[in-house]
């Protein structure tokens, strides 16, 4: 899989470079309207259906810790984890 960037930092890094050119706003519509490499709302749907399952499992201690850990990830993906939480 690819990596994931920044579009708007992106764009500020080549701004300076780009600006000259006549095709700079082509360029930023392109990089702009770019889909995103996943959706965050999608996964934080996938974890929350696996924090429930988990929550309710026939092994009570096993399921809590599971749950917990799911819903520290629900948060990882929320915040976007680009800030290391």
């Amino acid at each position: 899989m690819g990596r994931l960037i920044d579009a708007g930092l992106f764009l500020d890094n080549l701004s300076g470079r780009l600006e000259s050119m006549k095709d700079y706003d082509a360029v930023k519509d392109v990089i702009n309207n770019m889909p995103t490499a996943y959706d965050p709302d999608k996964i934080v749907e996938q974890l929350e259906n696996e924090r429930k399952f988990w929550e309710n499992a026939y092994n009570r201690n096993l399921g809590k810790e599971k749950a917990r850990s799911y819903e520290h990830a629900i948060e990882i993906v929320k915040g976007g984890g680009a800030d290391g939480n």
